[in-house]
């Protein structure tokens, strides 16, 4: 190829060709993405068809727990202390678009990292700590197709009936809680509030005070620890507040409410 034979040309506006010539070439050839030549090289595309375990659903957000996998429990691989319950109608923050949903059923999932979606289990150098003995809804989740979606989930996830049916006292105790933490009434609550309604105060209070009582009880009762308490009750009011537009501070044995404005449109 001589300096003034080159396959690689530009159209230009006015429709004159442009011929770089080996000076030019030499340019391109030291940029990324150009042959020696100057030729633009050609794009290489490859099919992923399985988990090559990049991460990205673990970092994305945490699976949900069905009934087939107690048997991770049964064994240890995962124990209470990994787990957290959602209750049904709980304001839950997307981790695929970052908004806020109504979740329409009970489901029981892994814990995030802290300030994350991560995966408890996940670790950026090893990549998934139980990946040989994971979740069934990692398993059979296919990042690499179409096929993205788990279904039959109302009648297959695990629920805290499923795990503490037969312990009366704790079934009695996660009703009660049901009853007077109700998140629909919550959240009615709230709207109240923000109307002004100052009344509905004590309302939110009496909330507050069953949900840390029952709480410090089962602790007591049951010689519980803090990180246990999430799977048995769910999210504290005092976490899942802010979602419905309340700030709750604890100062010494009283409790400060503070409702968030709402940014007009």
């Amino acid at each position: 190829m001589t300096e003034e034979n080159s396959n690689f040309e530009i159209v230009l506006p006015d429709g004159t060709i442009y011929k770089p010539k080996k000076a030019d070439r030499e340019t391109y050839s030291g940029v990324r993405g150009y042959d020696p030549d100057g030729k633009p090289k050609k794009m290489i595309f490859s099919t992923k068809n399985g988990c090559d375990r990049c991460g990205e659903c673990c970092r994305r957000d945490t699976p949900i727990i069905l009934k087939e996998d107690i048997v991770l429990l049964t064994k240890g691989i995962i124990s209470e202390r990994d787990l957290y319950t959602i209750r049904e109608g709980e304001k839950i923050r997307s981790a695929i678009d970052g908004e806020m949903y109504y979740s329409s059923m009970e489901l029981i999932k892994i814990k995030p990292i802290f300030g994350s979606f991560t995966c408890l289990f996940y670790d950026p150098a090893e990549g998934c700590t139980i990946y040989e003995q994971r979740p069934v809804v990692c398993r059979i989740y296919e990042c690499w197709s179409q096929n993205i979606s788990i279904t039959g989930i109302e009648t297959r996830r695990l629920t805290r009936a499923d795990l503490f049916g037969r312990i009366d006292f704790l079934t009695e105790a996660i009703k009660k809680h049901e009853e007077k933490c109700s998140l629909h009434k919550f959240e009615d609550i709230i709207c109240e509030l923000k109307k002004d309604k100052q009344e509905n105060i004590e309302k939110i209070a009496e909330m507050i005070l069953y949900d840390s009582s029952l709480r410090d009880w089962l602790k007591e009762k049951l010689s519980l620890s803090d990180d246990v308490l999430p799977l048995l009750l769910g999210r504290s009011l005092f976490e899942i507040a802010p979602f419905y537009g309340l700030i709750i501070e604890k100062e010494g044995e009283n409790f400060v409410t503070k409702v968030m404005q709402e940014e007009e449109e």
